[in-house]
């Protein structure tokens, strides 16, 4: 038997025969390193930048890892919280014809979602700093209110500019929220059991988008359509106090001026700025005004300016950005937050213009049209949930992202075999394998940007991470909009049968045709003009499930795992055995610290 020696647990430096032990996909993770928080200046992968002088980390600490037993009652509050805003941002699609009638929008009838989504995106960014600096559970709450605020208003709304922007307030409480309890699921939860119930609030996710279509039907078929926005507050108030009595969170250290005087208020002003004077005029042009007005000009460009400004400010100029630009070096990250976009272009688009497709081609009643959105619902749902067991066990995130975006692919493009007659049966097993897809992605892209990303960044990474797919989100549902838009004024044009003010209620809904002095064949040539347009929409977004699936040849696989240990012999006079902890996974458990080239030796009994 091997004689072992009393040692101490002391330090030495990683050699080339201990590198060599590491699994290739590991290597790669060096960036991750969590218990690296004090190295400063050691950056093999060059993740450090002139944006990396800051303290950072003195407000980024609000790791607080729960038990089996506490986590059984943090997530179910927090996933409360999530269903709550995707219900609130999916019911509104259901009852968007009976709101369009009613307040006459127009060709403004977009901005009942957009609004919400540019306001949204807006202040992404914002939020995951901020809640660094003054607490996740606090801003969580704020986020609260200011949805239940928006939505009541909404429901007292007389005109359509009132609803736009009483809407845009319960945008920025909503996407707060979204951002929040992402942030909040990361920090209670470790890396190798993130991904499980990161699937299970995906799982929720899916629930609300498809319970959000159906309730906003069930509740204009049974009353008025403002009742889809006062139902909000009546859920958010017990909500509200589920989180302040029953989810514990750290106190963040420091006075309210300290507080006040780490927030990046010139990044904020830029990014605000710069997102709303680019997203607003997209969102416009060539409905609302001409793209060659001087409005769409100037503030497009204006915009585009203060963007190229707002990443030179976070770069140069601030210590705690919003945005630090590390966030884009990370090994992978770049293919992760590409892909985001592509999500956010189809996800959005799919929830606002399928109940659109069968409201308006199919004909069915928004009941009935919020029904038909569950088997996307209960598919993704379950497929959230088993790509979390998968990330569990198996410790990859690539291998889901992979199946979720071939998966989506096709069921986007089986969307092209919609037609003004598609029954039921093919309508449902089409869905299903886009449901599919969109479970194995939503989540296992955000667990993909934690694997490869700083602790100090997780809120800021969730934040830049939602940030770009509602971006993603505006510039689908801008593109589809226009798309739809240009097909009606060109094909009806051509053959002599609407004018501007038709095309412009076409865009919303049909439902314009039963007002009309048509023939039964002109109503029948509109219908089929319409579903024309709708197809290339779903076009678009097959080519941008299909480039997220080209994407994930970029995403690498940082593995998940917990740590291995490899006994190694350490030179000593009586043959003393160390034990050197191994693994490509996120170091919240392990004491490996490749980015300062350092390693822990422990004495084996």
């Amino acid at each position: 038997m091997e004689k072992n020696c009393p040692t101490e647990k002391h330090v030495t430096e990683v050699d080339a025969t201990a590198l060599s032990l590491l699994p290739d996909d590991g290597r790669e993770n060096t960036a991750t390193n969590e218990s690296a928080q004090g190295n400063k200046g050691l950056d093999p992968d060059g993740l450090q930048g002139p944006d990396d002088n800051s303290d950072a980390e003195s407000v980024g600490g609000q790791r607080n890892t729960m038990s089996s037993k506490r986590l059984m009652i943090a997530i179910p509050a927090l996933s409360v919280c999530l269903f709550v805003s995707f219900v609130d941002q999916t019911s509104v699609s259901t009852a968007t014809p009976a709101i369009a009638d009613d307040l006459n929008t127009g060709t403004a009838t977009s901005w009942i979602g957009t609004s919400f989504l540019i306001a949204s995106t807006a202040f992404q960014l914002i939020n995951g700093r901020l809640s660094d600096i003054f607490g996740r559970k606090n801003m969580l709450l704020i986020c609260l209110f200011l949805m239940a605020l928006g939505d009541l208003g909404c429901g007292f709304a007389q005109t359509a500019a009132q609803l736009f922007a009483l809407r845009s307030i319960a945008g920025i409480g909503g996407g707060g929220i979204n951002s929040l309890v992402m942030i909040i699921v990361s920090d209670i939860t470790t890396l190798q059991n993130r991904g499980k119930y990161q699937g299970c609030i995906g799982a929720i996710i899916a629930l609300a988008n498809g319970v959000g279509p159906f309730l906003g039907g069930a509740v204009v078929e049974g009353a008025t359509w403002r009742w889809v926005f006062w139902m909000i507050p009546i859920m958010t108030i017990p909500t509200a106090l589920v989180i302040l009595f029953l989810l514990p969170l750290k106190h963040c250290s420091g006075n309210f001026g300290e507080k006040m005087r780490k927030i990046d208020y010139g990044g904020i002003v830029l990014n605000i700025a710069s997102t709303l004077l680019i997203l607003v005029p997209l969102s416009g042009g060539g409905v609302t005004y001409p793209w060659s007005s001087a409005f769409f000009i100037a503030a497009t460009v204006i915009g585009v300016i203060l963007a190229i400004l707002f990443v030179l400010y976070e770069w140069k100029a601030v210590s705690l950005p919003i945005m630090p630009l590390r966030l884009y070096r990370a090994p992978h990250c770049w293919a992760l937050y590409l892909q985001t976009a592509m999500i956010g272009l189809v996800y959005y688009g799919n929830f606002f213009y399928l109940p659109i497709y069968f409201q308006s081609i199919l004909r069915y009643s928004p009941l009935v049209s919020g029904a038909l959105i569950l088997p996307v619902v209960i598919t993704s749902s379950v497929t959230s949930i088993l790509s979390g067991q998968y990330m569990a066990r198996v410790g990859s995130y690539m291998h889901c992202i992979a199946a979720g975006f071939f998966l989506w692919t096709l069921g986007s493009g089986l969307t092209l075999m919609f037609d003004r007659d598609t029954g039921l049966a093919r309508l449902i097993v089409i869905l299903i394998v886009e449901g599919a897809g969109i479970g194995l992605t939503l989540q296992p892209t955000l667990v993909g940007l934690y694997a490869n990303s700083r602790s100090e960044d997780r809120a800021v990474t969730t934040g830049l991470r939602n940030f770009i797919r509602t971006v993603g989100g505006s510039f689908g549902l801008v593109i589809s909009g226009v798309t739809l838009s240009n097909t009606l004024s060109s094909e009806l044009k051509r053959a002599g049968l609407a004018s501007d003010s038709l095309i412009a209620e076409l865009t919303s809904s049909t439902y314009a045709l039963d007002k009309l002095d048509l023939t039964d064949s002109l109503k029948e040539r509109v219908l089929d003009v319409y579903m024309l347009g709708v197809h290339h929409i779903f076009i678009f977004f097959t080519a941008c499930a299909a480039s997220g699936l080209l994407l994930t040849f970029g995403v690498g696989n940082t593995t998940l795992k917990a740590p291995k240990q490899v006994d190694v012999e350490a030179p000593c006079d009586e043959n003393k055995k160390a034990t050197i902890e191994l693994s490509g996974q996120h170091p919240d458990d392990r004491e490996l610290n490749l980015e300062s080239g350092r390693v822990s030796k422990k004495p084996t009994a």
